[in-house]
């Protein structure tokens, strides 16, 4: 088989490149290029290979050949082992043992990707966790479950899965090879839940299977993926009592029969033997599905069986879609007969939770009861716990959720001008939410609230999606520019700018347009599409011209000067943040961009080599930050803090700022702002001859960055050259082998292990991988 190098030097002369040249192109160093060729550096990252392959113009064929010759680095990973993202209910499982036994079976022979098939309610997700309950100790990388019910685009399925996996910020764009690579060499059982509406990313799984060797991935779906590796296991209904029976034990001795008596129990009732005959009928008629089986005995504390089987047959006679399976069609009867038994408040307010994606808080269902459904709006709380007697709805302390199959039924029943109605106060509730927010990102309190909007994200998604599909851009928009900042720190910049874009696509008016060009500009320019920022930043700044409007001129000036820092023009830099400065200081400006201007100004002095002069400006703008309890602005201050520090020759001054920096960006988990920290630490570490802690930090701050999928912070400007001596000391120091060696035990670290590698001070190589976890707290 031929080497990665080998395949590299023929690629090269081909092209009738020098090692100078390829390496020009690549942005690496002459030497790098070299070791790669000889194989005394063997594993080269993901990104590298990318860079390499489009410095060659290699065609598909050759980019695949360098791509399978990387060999595969050994597990120095933390392990992966999340808190289940689906909840276990507290209830027996019946009929299922042979079914766990012949999954688990499956996943124990081999079988690297299992899907488990069925109708709605038939128990897909509850088989497939009490599986992954029982193989979790066979993985030693662990379980990740995540539920897809909420996603609705299937182009975003790697991220999503990818944050659920702890790699925060990671965006749409690149993300399945970030995944790929994140879980190539760990041994883990990936549960992806409610896949049917997401069939068209089935490649791509297989596709993940097919680059990680020792992942196994557990589907539920109404529908097979369709894939070579696949194997389908169809779950079927619980097995059914005879219709004769008689005893109570009868029942019992099949699994729809113990499952009804059970659910009846814990709602108080003990059906007697003269309710067997209708109970075994009321199992047969559900056709053993259990979840139709649980919102039946649900009724069994206000109806006898045979009364909720006379409502049944009626439910049945009229519920529409005849062409549906017999079991589709029998849940869909199950679930109109349910409803009907509702009175009227409850019904109102059921499919009104229609309109909610991934549950909802009390407080927001009731605001959109009773703006958007005035009848309904009563005694939301009470009729909330009456719908979850009926196990329609699922209570988690002071939020409220449905499984998906109800979820989807409810939807189904939101129609008409009623549906229009709920969608506008649904999309309002979800702007005042996210406006609230976006002024706390500003403060002190931004880590709670970051993690409030993180659980309302689907519900903040769908309102934007149906304001611009009802033909309200303007409330799409607003929301749009009240998330931008959550948006950033979280790295989901392809969200941002898909809604950013599309809202500009309608007719708004100057003050949504001028904002919503600000969330375009900054989704860009943190991807590092600099002409697009530029253009979008000059668009905001000549709308806000022609409105009494100082937060858009500070922000759009200030978003100028950004672009001009990156053109190296630093006299119209200046003079922008300037600009900016004295309009974010006027009445209804922007103390957060007044706060950042000042900072930016320092940069404008620390690339003109005078530091001295820097740090007094930016610290004006740490001090704004610090009133305001702002970690985002008092780290960005922190950060060229610590570059003037390293430029007057002060390192415990600038290991200082550093080790604060490094704090604030866990605590907002800033992946991209931390890995800016840490390849300072290294510079700071490289002046003490710690080596081996130098090539780890470096290594942390590449695999970072992979995480994120970019640097987001294209303002800030480290000497480059003082890194390169850290790195060339270290390998020069530990030779090329035990360098590789750190840098790839740095770049395997989550997060939480890298700022505790950052703050605890030196770290041995062999230790560097214990403690912690993968996630970004």
């Amino acid at each position: 088989m031929r080497t990665f190098g080998s395949i590299l030097r023929t690629l090269r002369e081909r092209a009738g490149l020098t090692q100078q040249e390829l390496a020009e192109r690549a942005d690496l160093t002459p030497h790098a290029v070299s070791s790669l060729e000889r194989g005394t550096r063997t594993r080269p990252y993901p990104h590298t290979v990318r860079a390499l392959a489009d410095a060659l113009g290699a065609s598909e064929g050759d980019r695949a050949a360098l791509v399978d010759a990387v060999p595969r680095r050994r597990s120095v990973a933390e392990p992966v082992t999340r808190p289940s993202g689906l909840m276990m209910p507290p209830t027996p499982l019946f009929g299922r043992t042979d079914d766990i036994a012949a999954v688990a079976g499956l996943i124990r022979s081999g079988a690297r990707l299992v899907t488990l098939t069925g109708p709605g309610g038939v128990g897909k997700t509850r088989l497939a966790t009490t599986v992954s309950d029982v193989l979790a100790g066979e993985f030693t990388d662990g379980v990740q479950s995540v539920s897809l019910a909420t996603l609705t685009d299937a182009a975003t399925l790697m991220a999503t899965i990818g944050r659920a996996l702890g790699l925060a910020g990671i965006d749409a764009p690149g993300a399945h090879g970030l995944v790929a690579e994140h879980l190539r060499s760990a041994r883990l059982l990936l549960l992806l839940d409610n896949f049917e509406h997401l069939l068209s990313a089935a490649v791509e799984v297989g596709q993940l299977i097919s680059a990680c060797p020792k992942l196994t991935v557990l589907v539920t779906s109404r529908s097979p993926l369709r894939v070579r590796i696949e194997r389908e296991y169809v779950v079927e209904p619980l097995g059914l009592p005879a219709r004769d029976s008689t005893t109570v034990d009868e029942l019992r001795a099949h699994p729809a029969g113990a499952l009804a008596l059970d659910r009846a129990e814990s709602v108080g009732v003990r059906p007697s033997a003269d309710d067997v005959p209708a109970t075994a009928e009321l199992c047969h008629r559900l056709a053993g599905l259990p979840l139709a089986i649980e919102l039946a005995a649900a009724q069994m504390r206000l109806l006898s069986p045979a009364a909720l089987l006379n409502r049944l047959e009626a439910a049945s006679t009229t519920s529409a879609a005849r062409d549906l399976p017999e079991r589709q069609r029998t849940m869909r009867a199950t679930l109109d007969w349910s409803y009907g038994l509702l009175g009227t408040e409850q019904q109102r307010l059921f499919t009104l939770l229609g309109a909610f994606r991934g549950g909802a808080t009390l407080e927001a269902i009731e605001a959109v009861a009773e703006s958007g459904d005035g009848s309904a709006a009563g005694d939301v709380i009470g009729i909330l716990h009456e719908l979850a007697e009926h196990s329609l709805v699922r209570a988690r302390g002071n939020r409220f959720d449905m499984l998906e199959p109800i979820a989807q039924y409810a939807r189904g029943l939101l129609v008409g001008d009623r549906a229009a109605r709920v969608g506008r106060a649904h999309a309002h509730v979800y702007l005042d939410l996210a406006e609230r927010a976006a002024t706390h990102y500003e403060r002190a309190n931004q880590v709670e609230w970051l993690a409030r909007i993180e659980e309302e994200e689907a519900n903040i998604l769908v309102a934007v999606e149906r304001s611009l599909d009802a033909d309200d851009p303007r409330t799409a928009a607003r929301i749009t520019w009240f998330m931008w900042l959550y948006w950033w720190l979280r790295g989901q910049l392809s969200v941002g700018r898909r809604l950013a874009d599309r809202c500009l696509a309608t007719d708004l008016p100057p003050w949504e347009r001028s904002r919503v060009n600000l969330t375009a500009a900054t989704m860009a320019y943190a991807a590092d599409d600099q002409s697009a920022a530029a253009a979008y930043w000059a668009e905001a700044d000549r709308i806000a011209a022609g409105q009494k409007d100082p937060e858009v001129r500070s922000k759009a000036r200030a978003g100028t000067g950004l672009a001009a820092l990156a053109d190296g023009d630093l006299d119209t830099a200046e003079e922008r943040f300037r600009s900016a400065l004295g309009y974010a200081l006027q009445e209804d400006g922007s103390p957060w961009i007044a706060s950042l201007a000042q900072v930016w100004l320092g940069t404008v002095h620390l690339l003109r080599g005078a530091p001295a002069a820097a740090v007094p400006e930016i610290e004006r703008g740490l001090q704004l930050a610090r009133v305001r309890g702002d970690r985002l602005s008092t780290y960005v201050a922190l950060y060229n803090l610590s570059q003037a520090a390293l430029a007057l020759g002060d390192y415990p001054l600038a290991r200082r700022h550093v080790e604060e920096g490094v704090i604030l960006s866990r605590e907002t988990r800033d992946l991209a702002n931390l890995a800016y920290f840490v390849e300072t630490l290294a510079v700071i570490e490289s002046r003490q001859g710690n080596h081996v802690r130098v090539a780890t930090l470096l290594g942390a701050a590449s695999g970072l960055r992979a995480t994120v999928g970019a640097d987001v912070y294209g303002y800030y400007h480290p000497d480059q050259e003082l890194r390169d001596t850290a790195e060339k000391s270290a390998r020069a120091a530990l030779g090329d082998d035990t360098h590789d060696e750190a840098v790839d035990t740095g770049r395997t670290l989550g997060p939480r292990a890298v700022a505790e590698l950052a703050l605890r001070g030196a770290c041995p190589t062999s230790s560097c991988t214990v403690g912690g976890d993968v996630s970004s707290s």
